[in-house]
Parts: C-alpha cells; sequence; structure tokens
C-alpha cells in the first residue's frame, strides 16, 4: 500500500507541476470556459442560461464544478488545474486497481501501471483542465466495482460517469453490455438502475427546457447526423473508419497494438481467458462510442479512446509473459509510446494537439506572441486568429483579459497562426499569399507566427 501511495502521489504531483502552465484548450474553450463563465457569472446551477451557441448538449460537469471554486477562491488558471488534481489522483489509483486485479507480481503490477500511463492521450489530458479526467476516473471506478462485484462502488460510479458527460452515458452503457457478456444470468440490475437515476433525470431536463439533446445547429460544429445524401453518409461512415483506425495507431501505438494482434493470431492468445476478458471489457465498454463514432459526421477525437489505449496497454503488458525477452520489448513499448509525444506532423496533416505531450510547446511560444504583440502596441481586435485561440484571451487564460481576437476573413490587418490550429489548406495558402511574416517563435517543432497583410493586398 505504502509503495502504492508513493508513486501514485510522485506522478500526480510531477503532473500537476508540467500542467499548471497549460490553459484552456481544444474542446474545452467549450466545456470550461463558454459554460464556466456562464455558470460564473448567472448562478452556479444555472444551466438553463448557457446560450445554445456555445452549449454542446453535454450535462456542464465540470463547468458547474469550476465555476464553483472560482467564486469560492477566485478565477484562474491556478485554481481550475488546483480542482483536477484530486481527479488525477483518483484516476491514477483507480487504473492501478485494475492492474491488481489482473496481476498478482508487486513489481510487475508497478511495471504494467507504468507502462498504461505512459499513453500519449492520457498523458496529455492530465496536464489540461478538462472534463476527460472525471470521466476516466468515475469509468475506472465503475470498472473496478464490476470486477470486484462491489455493487455499492459500481453504483456510485456509474452514478457520477452518467453526470459527466453524454460520452459518460454511452460508457455506462458499455459496462452493463460487458457485465451481461462476463456474467450472464448473475448480472445484478440494481447497480444499474441507481447509477442512471442522474442521467435520466439531466435527459428529462434537457428535452423539457432544451427540446434537444445531442444534434445543435446553433453551434459551430453544426448538426451531428446531418446528412443530405446517402452517398454523403457512406463516403463519411468510411471515413471514420479510417479516422479511428488512425486513432489507435497514432502517438506510439502502433507497437503495443502489433504486439497484441501478433500475439492473437501467432501465439493462439485468443484461446486464454484472461486474455478474452480484458478484449470484452476494452471493447465491449466503448461499443456505443464506437457505434455512434462510425455515423456521426463531427470530427472523431483521439481521447474518445482513451477507455480503449489504457485497457490494451494492459493487454499488451500481459501478453508479455508469452516472449522469452519480455522485458526487451517492455522497453521497446515505453520508449515508442513516450516518443510519440514528440511527432508533429506538417502544416496541412491535421493532428490531434489535445492528445499528446506535443501541446505543452505551444503554450510559452503562445505567450511570447502575445507579449510580443502588446510591446509593438498591436490591437488585439486587429488581428485574426483560429481555433482553440479565438474569441476573448480569456478564454484560454481565464485571467479576466476581455481583449478579443477577430475572426478571420482574409481582409483583416494581422493574422496569428500557429500549427497548432489544424487549418484547412486553403486557409494556409491564402495566409502564405496574402500575408507576409512579421514575427515567429518556436519550441520542438511548434510554431506560432504573427502575419502581416501585405501593402497590395491592403482593401
Amino acid at each position: 500500500m505504502r509503495i502504492k501511495v508513493l508513486i501514485i502521489s510522485i506522478f500526480t504531483f510531477i503532473i500537476a507541476i508540467i500542467g499548471f502552465n497549460t490553459g484552456i484548450f481544444w474542446d474545452n474553450t467549450t466545456f470550461v470556459s463558454a459554460m464556466g463563465n456562464v455558470l460564473y457569472e448567472n448562478g452556479i446551477f444555472a444551466w438553463g442560461s448557457i446560450p445554445a451557441s456555445s452549449d454542446p448538449g453535454h450535462p456542464p460537469f465540470i463547468a458547474t464544478l469550476l465555476s464553483a471554486a472560482w467564486h469560492i477562491f477566485g478565477k484562474s488558471l491556478l485554481i481550475s488545474h488546483i480542482v483536477i488534481i484530486p481527479f488525477i489522483f483518483g484516476l491514477l489509483w483507480q487504473i492501478w486497481n485494475t492492474c491488481d486485479y489482473f496481476i498478482n507480481n508487486d513489481k510487475e503490477k508497478i511495471l504494467a501501471f507504468l507502462l498504461v500511463s505512459a499513453d500519449a492521450t492520457l498523458l496529455s489530458q492530465m496536464t489540461l483542465v478538462t472534463t476527460e479526467i472525471p470521466l476516466l476516473f468515475f469509468f475506472f471506478l465503475a470498472l473496478n466495482g464490476l470486477l470486484r462485484k462491489k455493487y455499492w462502488l459500481k453504483a456510485l460510479g456509474l452514478m457520477l460517469l452518467g453526470i459527466v458527460s453524454l460520452r459518460g452515458m454511452m460508457l455506462c452503457g458499455g459496462l452493463f453490455i460487458v457485465d451481461i457478456i462476463l456474467n450472464k444470468r448473475s448480472i445484478k440490475w440494481q447497480p444499474y438502475v441507481i447509477g442512471a437515476l442522474p442521467a435520466v433525470a439531466f435527459i428529462i431536463w434537457r428535452l423539457a427546457f432544451k427540446g434537444w439533446i445531442i444534434s445543435n445547429p446553433e453551434s459551430n460544429w453544426g448538426e451531428a447526423f446531418g446528412y443530405v445524401s446517402l452517398s454523403e453518409f457512406l463516403k463519411n461512415f468510411i471515413w471514420n473508419i479510417a479516422v479511428i483506425g488512425q486513432r489507435f495507431l497514432d502517438f506510439g501505438r502502433a507497437v503495443p497494438l502489433l504486439l497484441i494482434l501478433f500475439t492473437i493470431v501467432l501465439r493462439r492468445g485468443w484461446k486464454k481467458e484472461i486474455y478474452k476478458k480484458l478484449l470484452i471489457i476494452s471493447l465491449g465498454s466503448t461499443s456505443l462510442i464506437w457505434i455512434i463514432s462510425l455515423f456521426i459526421i463531427n470530427p472523431i477525437g483521439h481521447r474518445y479512446f482513451t477507455v480503449n489505449y489504457i485497457l490494451l496497454l494492459l493487454l499488451a503488458f500481459m501478453m508479455l509473459r508469452e516472449y522469452a525477452r519480455r522485458w526487451v520489448v517492455y522497453g521497446v513499448l515505453i520508449i515508442s509510446l513516450l516518443a510519440g509525444n514528440l511527432i508533429v506532423y506538417p502544416d496541412k496533416m491535421a493532428q490531434g494537439w489535445d492528445s499528446s505531450l506535443a501541446q505543452l510547446h505551444y503554450w510559452g511560444v503562445r505567450r511570447d506572441m502575445i507579449d510580443y504583440i502588446d510591446k509593438e502596441k498591436i490591437e488585439i481586435k486587429n488581428i485574426a486568429t483560429f481555433f482553440p485561440n479565438g474569441g476573448e484571451i480569456d478564454n484560454v487564460d481565464l485571467n479576466n483579459d476581455h481583449r478579443r481576437w477577430a475572426e478571420f476573413t482574409g481582409n483583416e490587418p494581422y493574422v496569428f497562426y500557429s500549427n497548432v490550429f489544424n487549418l484547412s489548406d486553403e486557409e494556409i495558402d491564402l495566409i502564405h499569399r496574402d500575408y507576409r511574416l512579421v514575427q515567429s517563435f518556436s519550441s520542438f517543432g511548434v510554431r506560432t507566427e504573427l502575419y502581416e497583410k501585405k501593402a497590395e493586398q491592403t482593401p
């Protein structure tokens, strides 16, 4: 127990120190900034006051929690990160407990925990202020309750998981499917009935007061199922299959996945009950997310499948026992996962920037660029920028700086660009054609650049 507490405490402390300098990033500009600021200004539980333009349809769990903390301690990035720390510790504790369930040897338990925790997407999410960490904590809390047949623990995990986000509700359904497969007729229904209550209450409230749950045509991301033809649906369906495949191979995960496939096919790993059980848990628990992801138009994030990454890495570790030089293979797995954080794709290739530690290099060069802009006395309102840096500066920094960047149309005097923004090829080409580079900052392949409109292009 002491070594468990020590390792998890050290890990949590390191993650907290690394993450304190990160701003509100990616979709959290909606889940944290947009919804959180509305609740901070109108009341912690004033969920109905969230405007449709910034309402993703999810329960405002993290926004409510953070707005409460801001009321008590003041609104800041530091306070927001501190609020997430207990969830990081709880998540790591539950991941350890999952490793403990499948592995008896104490030394191997530690090594399995370290391998699982080395996933780039998991590491990145733990450095951010995000709803993903509470979601993963509640999932593994419920999973461990299921595995150890602690029904009150399972019910508690399901209740919290179902109110943290719509994806949490899908994971609740996935755990129910897993329970049916593993336990068949001995399944206990009570934890699921109790666990479903918060989610059901939220859905009823949304339908009564908002009239919709998932698809919001007033939002920037459009309708989730807004297909106009069968051919468009089929094209998007095939594209989603390719995208999901890429998510599982990205950031060094190709190596452990190949190990799993090799062991299943050539070492007959599919015959071993313990491997089958872990595969059922991994794929079954996220089955509803897989189904929804294949049909939606909206982009599929790497973080949607973090549960799979964690459980598949645990499976890969367990399969090492099939090999004589298993610790050499273990070293290769660790190196491949950690090296995944160094990947930076070319500008015209979209990257999951919230899903690897490469995003840590963005925050310093972003601050350098804002300092330069202020030093040169350039008006923020004359500078166009892009998601996730748009809107007010406060959306990212939570510093009450309400200066607002311009939206890019191609006519603004200046453009603040970063390769983190995942622009379209047309937007990148337009910037390079009509603007000249004024200043740039870079760190490990991550860049911020300020462009000024060419004189002959000024309207």
